[in-house]
């Protein structure tokens, strides 16, 4: 009877102890819950490549970028160029009826000078055509289409515009045309010409626009 006793004890003990189990853990996400940080950090993860994408197509559009010349450049950051004549060989061409009147052209060419004038640099062509000559007392002076073209060891530059002429022979006083392309060197360029008369020369400084 006590044999059949213990044996009854250790059989209730290995039945309790095969019934063990391990203790329940519920995960840390649900599917749900993982699905959904799954697709944040793949989100994420997209506009960082997207971002750094954007940098490197910024950086080298930066770097191909023409950087302006930093010689003789002005204080809105265009580079400039300042040449003067001081001698030129000029006809008026009077057509129609006698003195100023519309159709006469003024035609001219002169060598170029650097701007202190001691180094020949070029030449210059020019012809103007009277659109409105001072035919009336209210009148100044007479406007001109006028057409330019500097030649430079570089290339050619060339500049149009209307100016205004108190005697026809003689240059304007003051004007502002616009640099409309070139040659060589020069090609593509833009800005304008400023003309000033100082005694028997005439400087002209180009602003290039970078």
């Amino acid at each position: 009877m006590r044999l059949s006793s213990h044996s009854f004890i250790l059989k209730t003990l290995l039945s309790n102890v095969a019934g063990l189990r391990e203790p329940s853990v519920p995960p840390l996400f649900g599917e749900e819950e993982l699905r959904k940080v799954v697709l944040s950090r793949t989100v994420v993860l997209f506009v960082v490549v997207m971002a750094l994408g954007i940098i490197g197509v910024l950086g080298a559009v930066s770097s191909a970028s023409p950087k302006g010349n930093d010689d003789h450049n002005d204080s809105e950051g265009r580079s400039s160029l300042t040449v003067l004549t001081k001698t030129v060989e000029l006809k008026v061409v009077d057509l129609g009826a006698q003195g100023p009147s519309q159709g006469d052209m003024r035609v001219l060419n002169a060598p170029l000078y650097n701007e202190s004038g001691k180094e020949k640099v070029g030449r210059l062509d020019l012809f103007c055509v009277v659109t409105d000559p001072a035919d009336e007392s209210s009148e100044k002076a007479h406007m001109a289409q006028c057409s330019y073209t500097f030649t430079l060891a570089g290339g050619e530059i060339s500049a149009h515009g209307v100016d205004a002429f108190p005697e026809l022979p003689g240059p304007p006083s003051r004007s502002v045309d616009a640099l409309s392309g070139g040659t060589e060197d020069y090609a593509g360029v833009r800005g304008e010409v400023h003309f000033e008369a100082r005694g028997n020369k005439v400087i002209s400084t180009l602003h290039f626009i970078d």
